[in-house]
């Protein structure tokens, strides 16, 4: 992960203040990363709604089914070009322009043993077209350069596809619906506009279609059209990260203040999913592990 010189960060927020509610007039609803009023908890609730829908319109007893896919090393493989192609069509400010190209292709111009990005001090226009591929992971521009270069991909599925049971979390995208081979379909149209319009490939070993009998895996919880849980992963990552949080407390090298924020933190994400008794057994553990 490569991180931009502080004055950069002050340049890319003001930036994104400026541009993104332009592109948010045109995102689709069912899209969920980096967006105000949009993250995780709406999406499982909304995957959720899709999920009791598709058994409502179709009956309990008819299999439903979800396509699960995300694209291969997405940061690494976004084309300068075509993204600075979808950004023309909204941003018709010439200086605006010109100081998103900057940011856009200042990227590859660090050398390797590089970890800061300085735009105002890079030079990108020698780069040749192979080379003109890839956005730093975790910049606030990056997130959303990124939603406007999937934004493609999300009006295909719905506008051209026709497809109601669709979300996506930056690059984890899925769609619902009760004949398999419908979905197999839909895979191999996805598959062919994102290589022809996006140059994206989809991930094999993530690119799945599979029964949500044993629910649906998205945005950090396991989804059934009755109740939420959160996922083992999710929870494990949650487990030690508190875990560290309250070693640290007892070592001082935090504030109790901050270990409560923590523990609210994850106190609303449990909020959100069919988690009774699992919090206070985690965090009391914790807490006499630690003590």
């Amino acid at each position: 992960m490569s991180a931009p010189a502080f004055r950069d960060r002050v340049v890319h927020h003001s930036l994104v203040a400026q541009i993104e509610p332009l592109f948010e007039k045109r995102f689709i609803y069912d899209s969920y990363a980096c967006r105000k009023n949009r993250g995780t908890h709406l999406g499982a609730r909304r995957v959720k709604k899709f999920l009791m829908a598709a058994r409502t319109k179709y009956g309990k007893d008819q299999p439903i089914y979800a396509l699960q896919a995300d694209i291969k090393q997405y940061f690494k493989s976004i084309n300068w070009d075509i993204l600075l192609q979808l950004i023309s069509k909204t941003v018709a400010c010439p200086q605006t322009y010109n100081l998103i190209e900057k940011i856009i292709t200042s990227y590859k111009s660090a050398t390797p043993e590089s970890t800061q990005l300085d735009l105002f001090n890079q030079s990108h226009h020698h780069l040749v077209a192979g080379t003109r591929v890839g956005l730093p992971i975790g910049n606030l521009t990056s997130q959303l350069f990124a939603n406007i270069y999937l934004d493609q991909l999300d009006h295909f599925v719905k506008d051209q596809l026709r497809e109601k049971y669709y979300a996506r979390y930056m690059d984890d995208f899925l769609i619902i619906h009760p004949d398999k081979k419908h979905l197999l379909d839909l895979q191999d149209q996805i598959k062919e506009f994102l290589q022809k319009k996006l140059k994206l490939r989809l991930h094999p070993k993530k690119n799945v279609i599979k029964h949500t009998k044993n629910g649906i895996p998205f945005v950090g919880y396991l989804i059934f059209y009755d109740h939420v849980k959160i996922r083992g992963n999710t929870l494990r990552r949650m487990h030690k990260n508190y875990g560290n949080k309250v070693k640290a407390q007892k070592e001082g090298k935090i504030t109790l203040e901050k270990l409560a924020e923590t523990k609210s933190a994850l106190y609303g994400h449990f909020n959100h999913a069919n988690t009774y008794g699992l919090e206070k057994k985690m965090f009391k553990s914790l807490q006499n592990r630690s003590g």
